[in-house]
């Protein structure tokens, strides 16, 4: 072989192993991106076990808040108001003073009064002394000693001293029952008329709401009930019935009345929502979260061997959290008491996908 014939077979070599150089490398970016594309990730997720429970169904409805005590009140007196003890909002106590009126004519009449009465005790123990008594009363005969307190106008003092005492009392205003002044309208200077303020006892409220007649088998004294604001709705206070009214208005409903306790939440006149609650026992039942929506059905997943099992559902009864649940026959689904159902972390859940549990 020439020198020549060496170059070119060299040469045809180094061309051959450049281009088996360049295939392998073309292939191994190839294999880690079909390794990627058979990368399987594996989802969180929370579960529960499916139990049959007793649910707690709702029947939503809006309400009026009013204090079980509450009372108006003003000075059975008119006089000018001397001194006010309080303002809007205060808490009184059963008893504590609120306002107090000018008592000078007050003080002038009840020692007006005072002074007829001893009058009329003077003058009544002459009569019965003329009588042939000795001035003990209680020895004198019943009808007769009656005559001698008209006749000496003894009755008359007594009950223009009564009087004048209340009317001293009256000029003292004060709390009906422990709990917050509201709509106070009295001013000191002014004269007082039957309405300086209102007292309000808000630790327990009454709630006025309506019922549908068609919703009346729904609602009994007794039934419990679930109290939220309008500014707070998902913080919920526990109440009961207290009473039916067995009438139908006008507008077909039925006014219902609840009772709840008071935790600061909530103030006299305010409007609330209101939810009654029954029971319904043996009932598959999912927080709202475990339902989603696929193609515009109801789909829940269970958890099998690692992966999400794809479940059509129909939601039977909703209230505010839970949903009842039934296997959607029509698409050969199942469910039953005992299935281990995904709660959470399941919005982009496909069928068969692989999942990892959380928390139970």
């Amino acid at each position: 072989m020439t020198v020549k014939q060496t170059i070119v077979l060299s040469f045809i070599f180094l061309i051959i192993g450049c281009s088996d150089n360049e295939k392998k490398d073309k292939k191994q970016p190839q294999k880690e991106l079909a390794k990627a594309t058979f990368k399987v990730d594996t989802s969180e997720v929370s579960v529960m076990t499916l139990q049959a429970i007793p649910f707690k169904r709702q029947m939503a409805s809006n309400g009026r808040v009013r204090a079980k005590e509450k009372s108006a009140i003003g000075f059975k007196t008119s006089d000018v108001i001397e001194k006010i003890y309080v303002s809007n909002g205060d808490y009184v106590r059963a008893g504590d003073v609120l306002a107090v009126l000018n008592t000078e004519d007050a003080e002038n009449a009840l020692r007006s009064a005072q002074l007829n009465f001893v009058k009329a005790e003077f003058e009544l123990s002459s009569m019965t002394m003329s009588f042939g008594f000795t001035g003990i009363h209680d020895t004198i005969p019943e009808k007769s000693l009656e005559r001698a307190k008209i006749r000496s106008g003894f009755k008359d003092a007594e009950l223009n001293l009564d009087i004048a005492q209340r009317n001293m009392e009256a000029c003292t205003l004060r709390a009906p029952f422990a709990g917050k002044v509201a709509d106070l309208t009295g001013r000191v200077h002014e004269r007082s008329s039957d309405k300086f303020c209102t007292v309000i006892n808000d630790a327990r409220l009454m709630i006025d709401f309506t019922v549908l007649e068609m919703e009346m088998d729904f609602v009994r004294k007794g039934s419990p009930v679930k109290a939220a604001s309008f500014f707070d709705p998902q913080k919920f206070t526990d109440g009961v019935v207290v009473s039916v009214n067995p009438t139908v208005n006008d507008r077909g409903q039925i006014i219902v009345e609840a009772e709840i306790v008071n935790d600061g939440s909530y103030i006299d006149g305010m409007n609330i929502h209101i939810y009654v609650e029954n029971e319904m026992p043996d009932q598959l039942v999912v927080p709202k979260s475990a339902v989603v929506l696929r193609d515009n059905l109801e789909v829940l997943f269970r958890y099998s061997n690692n992966r999400a099992k794809w479940t059509y559902v129909h939601t039977l009864r909703e209230n505010s959290e839970e949903y009842v649940v039934a296997a959607n026959i029509a698409r050969d689904a199942e469910l039953s008491a005992g299935d281990t159902v995904i709660i959470s972390g399941n919005m982009n859940l496909a069928n068969e996908t692989v999942v990892k549990i959380t928390s139970k």
